[in-house]
């Protein structure tokens, strides 16, 4: 055989051997994933944060991007295919309750993480009667829902005595708040640290009340709940496994918290100790739980249809992530 045709063939048998070894691998194609957040200082908005950073998305073939909006923005993006997912529970569960067909498949929190302050010369609640503007996040919301219980539960009528408004993210709550376009708002923990620092006067803590809430953690339509169940795993079993990171490594946790909201270590290990206290173990609430909250929701809505825990809640596909992580020793 000639020299000509020996390189020839052993080009052929060079490049036969990269088309099988490279052509005939299975597909590693990366999904995009859109999660509606309430913004970035928020530790619910961390759980996300710490699955992209952690490489645990990746490892799923996930390319998560998180955006903020409002609660009625994200819902309506949500519903409409914009979002994939929404880490907003309170006003999906509203929605759903009105006949969305959405449901909650997974739990961060079951205690509110939220701080009520009023301006500088509302000292106490009863400075708000007389028709006071008060900020939530947007109307049906959860901030919405426990905060009018909170204020009928003080002698203050939240349809005659104030003005609640939907004013968007906490950011811009906290700045109208500052700058007296509002009289009060509701502020998540690192709001709460700057409202403090600039003499604003905190009116109670949600938490001090028992309120049947959930406010964070991932809800999806039935569409996609059907249609791509394998992407839905996916993202929960990455998702979960942020949560629980979140909760087994405390002095990383509170380092990423400090760094990321640009708060003092000690202010950023007080918000990790208090939410860790509003944290579900693993993602899911009991039915008892669901049924609390539905109970609720209902009462703030005046929703008059019967609600069922599985309109709401579907945990089937977290629990067997679940049960598969323990048996994996993770």
């Amino acid at each position: 055989m000639t020299s000509t045709k020996l390189s020839c063939l052993s080009v052929f048998l060079a490049t036969t051997m990269i088309i099988f070894l490279f052509g005939a691998q299975p597909s590693t194609a990366v999904d995009d994933v859109k999660v509606h957040t309430s913004g970035s200082t928020s530790a619910n908005v961390l759980i996300y944060k710490i699955a992209q950073e952690r490489g645990f998305y990746k490892e799923e073939n996930l390319n998560v991007l998180t955006i903020a909006a409002t609660s009625s923005a994200g819902i309506q993006g949500l519903v409409g295919g914009s979002f994939d997912f929404s880490q907003i529970l309170g006003q999906t569960s509203a929605a759903i309750l009105h006949g969305a067909p959405l449901k909650n498949v997974m739990v961060f929190d079951t205690r509110p993480l939220f701080w009520f302050f009023g301006g500088k010369k509302v000292r106490r609640l009863q400075d708000l009667k007389g028709g006071k503007l008060i900020g939530v996040s947007s109307l049906g919301a959860n901030t919405d829902q426990m905060t009018r219980e909170v204020l009928a539960l003080n002698g203050i009528d939240p349809r005659k005595d104030v003005v609640i408004q939907g004013t968007g993210t906490g950011a811009i709550r906290l700045a109208a708040l500052l700058g007296g376009s509002l009289d009060a708002a509701i502020t998540n923990p690192t709001e709460s640290i700057i409202a403090r620092k600039q003499g604003l006067n905190e009116l109670f803590f949600y938490g001090d009340y028992d309120l049947n809430i959930v406010s964070g953690g991932a809800a999806l339509t039935e569409r996609m709940l059907k249609e791509k169940p394998d992407l839905v795993r996916r993202f929960l079993r990455a998702t979960v496994r942020a949560l629980l990171w979140f909760r087994a490594n405390e002095k990383e946790a509170v380092t990423r918290m400090a760094e990321g909201f640009k708060i003092s270590r000690d202010d950023a290990i007080g918000i990790y100790k208090a939410t860790l206290k509003s944290y579900t173990q693993d993602g899911t609430i009991s039915r008892e739980t669901q049924e609390k909250i539905i109970s609720f929701q209902r009462k703030q809505l005046k929703a008059e249809k019967e609600i069922t825990p599985e309109n709401v809640y579907d945990f089937t596909i977290l629990r067997a992530i679940n049960d598969e992580l323990k048996k994996a020793g993770r």
